[in-house]
């Protein structure tokens, strides 16, 4: 999606993927991640990532491994088995457009290959470093995205990456809270997720669904988090 980085953000859901931001009536699911990634280089003119499909279809986010992960956490929350997380996409449409219940975003609207990377493509659209487009975004961007949840009042507000929770914190309350932690282990490896409510505002965040001993990088992980954060959203 395009995104204007010379003036703060105005137009509602700049940098976000799509889905149902819901209401404070029929509050739905939200899950942003730190940044999109992009699995080819900026350089291939063949590649266009999900710009042939507007209406981001279940076909076209199947074909990335974080959507399908995500599809995997969901299903959890629903009581789903994880392995039919193909089935439940279908049948749910999380994020396709006019589809209801799930809303996907990303702290950090420019797609890059992973966190630590910064194209030639992005300084030059941006104007600025990675370091320096952080910073622009935390100061305009997390403040919009703020605006969003007391506007639309999710259900709850699940952030992907534990390193950026301050920056989920700042998103979804507006500024740094104090975390409670869940603990758990498979197979010897331990993760922990971050959670913390005021108001009416939930927020859950997970560690990274995609990599990493300490991720949910399998279906039990996942699974545990999944039933984890439907127990939260009903305390």
């Amino acid at each position: 999606m395009e995104y204007n980085f010379k003036t703060v953000p105005t137009k509602e859901f700049d940098g976000c993927d799509g889905g149902d931001p819901g209401s404070v009536e029929e509050p739905t699911i939200w899950i942003f991640g730190i940044e999109h990634g992009v699995y080819k280089s900026w350089d291939d003119p063949n590649f266009h990532g999900d710009q042939d499909d507007p209406n981001y279809s279940i076909q076209t986010q199947l074909k990335w491994p974080y959507n399908q992960k995500a599809f995997k956490l969901l299903a959890a929350m629903c009581g789903v088995p994880v392995e039919n997380f193909r089935e439940f996409a279908e049948k749910t449409q999380p994020f396709v457009r006019q589809s209801k219940g799930y809303f996907k975003g990303n702290l950090y609207p420019f797609a890059c290959r992973n966190v630590s990377d910064w194209p030639p493509a992005a300084q030059k659209e941006t104007g600025m470093t990675k370091i320096e487009y952080r910073e622009w975004c935390n100061h305009n961007h997390l403040p919009a995205i703020k605006k969003w949840v007391d506007k639309y009042r999710p259900k709850v507000f699940i952030g992907v990456g534990t390193t950026n929770r301050s920056e989920f914190s700042n998103a979804a309350f507006g500024c740094d809270v104090e975390f409670e932690q869940y603990k758990f282990s498979v197979n010897g490896h331990e993760k922990t997720i971050f959670h913390a409510k005021s108001d009416r505002i939930r927020l859950v965040v997970v560690p990274h669904i995609s990599r990493g001993r300490h991720g949910l990088n399998s279906n039990e992980s996942l699974r545990i988090a999944g039933e984890f954060i439907a127990q939260f959203i009903e305390d």
